[in-house]
């Protein structure tokens, strides 16, 4: 096959438009997606409330002003 055959065989081609952002959320299977992944990360309000303030009890960056992460602080 020479190069000017692969070239109009490209030229014939078409692609559908990409998807934009509401046409995406729109489709049938991004909706089944989000139905499943919203009942797996289901946590009670009371839940996430001890998960957070675990996680900041025993963060290693509690009380580090020096941790990763940290905003430097101005001196005055």
């Amino acid at each position: 096959m020479s190069s000017k055959h692969l070239e109009a065989n490209k030229a014939r081609e078409t692609h559908p438009p990409p998807l934009t952002g509401d046409r995406f959320t729109a489709t049938p299977e991004f909706k089944r997606f989000k139905g499943i992944i919203r009942k797996l990360l289901k946590v009670s309000k009371a839940e996430l409330d001890e998960r957070v303030r675990h996680a900041k009890e025993t963060s290693p960056r509690a009380g580090n002003p020096n941790a990763a992460g940290r905003k430097p602080t101005r001196i005055k």
